[in-house]
Order: C-alpha cells, then structure tokens, then sequence
C-alpha cells in the first residue's frame, strides 16, 4: 500500500482523501435512506395484508352478491318471456282473446251463446284482467273435454266460476254459466 501511495502526489493524495470521504458519506447516506424506505415498505407491506384479509372477508360477500344479481337478471328475463308468450298483449286488443275463445269452444264442441266482457285494472301486478261471461247447454263429457281444453291452452286464461244453471234430463243435460278470465300484460 506504500508504494501506492508513493506513486501519487501530495496533491492527488488529498484529491483522493477528498473522494474517499464522499463515497464513505454517501454510503452512509444510502444507508439512511434504505433504513427509511425500509420501514415505509414493512408498513406498506402490513397494509397490504390488512387489506388481503379485508378482501378475503368481503369476497364470498360480493361473489353471492354478483350471483344474488345474475338471478335477478334471470327472473327478469323469465319475466319478459312470460309476458311475451303467455299473456295477451295490450296492442292486439281484444280480438287474440276472441280467437282463442272460438278455438277452444271449437275444440270442446261448446257453442257459447253470448260473450260478456268485463275490464279490471290490476295496477299492483301491472297487468289488465278480462273476466269472460257466458252460458253454455252441453252434456258432462262436453264439459270434461272443455275444462281439459282449458287446462291444456298455452296462454294465461283460466276458468274463474263455473254456476250450474240447471241440470235437466237425468244429469245428462247441463245448463252452465262460465267465467273465464284472460290476462294482458303492460309493456
């Protein structure tokens, strides 16, 4: 190490006395501003997992949710199709109800004598009811195959009141009053 130093001047010894103490202080320098960063990591890193359990409590939580709201979008899908498909609609009036009605009294062998239609608002369910009156002479394997013809048919018309007029003949000839009711959806 002598002969290093014999190599350099006095001036170039002081220069590299001077260099010497500047890397000596900025490593000490380093060395604190680690230190500092180091604690700012380890509370940081505390925070993290602080945060980790807090997610893992609330997961499940948001993951039911999320599934809680994919049934809701179901139903409300569900709910459109319904209405689509087995309620009558607002815009085609009266004469889908009409039609139905002839096809099932064609199908049941039933000639109904008059019609009588009476209109309920059902503003709770958002809908609209129809009650159907009439009156109808058959026999009972007439009003089986009427009932089955009900039960059968796609749409929301169900059979609200039966009244058994008169029952004349020995039982085999029946005089009824009917009431059916047909629903129609709001859209």
């Amino acid at each position: 190490m002598k002969e290093i130093s014999r190599v350099f001047t006095e001036n170039e010894r002081r220069r590299l006395r001077l260099l010497l103490l500047i890397l000596g202080l900025s490593l000490v320098f380093l060395f604190l501003v680690s230190l500092r960063e180091r604690r700012s990591f380890h509370r940081l890193e505390d925070a993290l997992a602080g945060r980790k359990t807090e997610f893992a409590k609330i997961n499940p939580e948001r993951a039911a949710a999320s599934t809680e709201w994919d049934r809701w979008a179901q139903a409300e899908k569900d709910l459109g199709e319904l209405k689509a498909k087995y309620f009558y609609q607002e815009k085609d009036g009266a004469n889908a109800l009409r039609l139905d009605l002839q096809q099932l009294f064609a199908e049941s062998g039933i000639s109904a004598r008059t019609l009588k239609f009476d209109y309920i608002d059902l503003e709770r369910e958002n809908a609209r009811k129809v009650n159907v009156t009439f009156n109808f002479t058959g026999t009972y394997p007439t009003l089986k195959r009427f009932l089955k013809a009900v039960e059968r048919f796609p749409r929301f018309l169900c059979l609200e009141r039966l009244d058994f007029v008169r029952i004349s003949g020995g039982g085999n000839t029946l005089e009824l009053r009917a009431v059916l009711a047909g629903y129609y959806a709001y859209l």
